[in-house]
């Protein structure tokens, strides 16, 4: 197949595009490399058509050649991040949003499938839990607080291909649950785990936000690339949202002494955990309901967070 992946030097798209290559598909990469790099995509670099541009912009896509030989979109282009949700909310919407909209136009003009990669951020702040089945998103006020920008921007991206797929585009919907591994941008900018990972590792101590209580479903990277790149190649699945996650809950104070001891058998320096406060709306509990990405994908995540977190790990060092 001819397969255009946006966002593919970024975390989850450069696993994606690997696979996609190993298993011999023709692949087309759209980054910008705000925060994705093509030293994520060494290993195939040679082997795909990289285009460096903006994904929010229909001149970018017309540098692809051909385009109606297009059979397939991986949409993972987005900003994610939360300390980027409260400096840039604005930015935020405009890159998922955007991004979504011209990607989804592509696919609907070159009559692509397409996968968009949404979050279960998309709910807001649901408490019903396994999260991810018919409940409604829950969103507060808007004054309250931004996180939101993320979140929102998911849900809207969600609404706009449901709106495709009313208008025959052949479209599914992945929502994966707080992917974690090699690659993950660990700075202040970045997510939990490679956070918690590399301060311990730079600085020898890890940061927990409040008492540490809050819950996710931690979900390693090659267990998310296999949905994502399934999600795609199996018939018969146009309209389905499908959550992609870990069923094994772990407490943010939870993980960050199980990193603590891993880093210190590691490299025998010793870590400390520090409490300070964190950014306002974050969520209490993030559990997926896997009952139709079981169903329809045969999927499950296989890799422990005990081995996930030693693979990062080791790739740090």
């Amino acid at each position: 197949m001819r397969i255009l992946v946006t966002g593919g030097a970024g975390f989850l798209g450069s696993g994606v595009v690997e696979s996609l290559v190993q298993n011999g598909h023709e692949v087309i990469v759209i980054d910008n490399c705000w925060r994705g790099t093509k030293e994520n995509l060494r290993a195939v670099l040679d082997n795909i058509t990289f285009i460096e541009g903006d994904v929010c912009v229909t001149a970018t896509y017309e540098m692809i050649t051909n385009p109606s030989s297009v059979d397939l979109v991986y949409h993972l282009a987005a900003i994610n991040g939360t300390k980027w949700f409260h400096e840039e909310p604005r930015m935020v919407m405009d890159v998922n949003l955007n991004s979504t909209l011209r990607s989804l136009e592509f696919a609907e003009e070159n009559n692509c499938r397409y996968v968009f990669t949404s979050s279960p951020e998309a709910y807001g702040e649901s408490e019903i839990m396994p999260l991810g089945g018919h409940e409604a998103s829950v969103f507060p006020v808007a004054h309250e607080h931004q996180r939101h920008a993320y979140g929102a921007s998911k849900y809207l991206g969600e609404l706009a291909v449901q709106h495709a797929i009313r208008q025959g585009l052949d479209a599914r919907i992945v929502r994966p649950f707080n992917g974690y591994g090699p690659r993950l941008l660990g700075d202040e900018y970045g997510q939990v785990v490679a956070m918690m990972l590399q301060r311990a590792v730079l600085q020898g101590e890890i940061i927990v936000h409040g008492d540490g209580s809050q819950t996710r479903s931690l979900t390693y990277i090659d267990d998310l690339v296999r949905g994502i790149e399934t999600a795609g190649m199996v018939e018969g699945l146009g309209g389905m949202s499908l959550n992609l996650g870990s069923e094994e809950e772990c407490s943010m104070l939870d993980l960050a002494q199980r990193i603590a001891e891993l880093v210190e058998n590691e490299t025998g320096q010793a870590v400390r955990i520090r409490h300070e406060q964190g950014h306002p709306g974050d969520s209490k509990r993030r559990l997926p309901n896997l009952e139709q990405t079981k169903k329809h994908l045969n999927w499950q995540a296989h890799v422990t967070l005990e081995d996930g977190l030693g693979h990062t790990l080791r790739s740090m060092l």
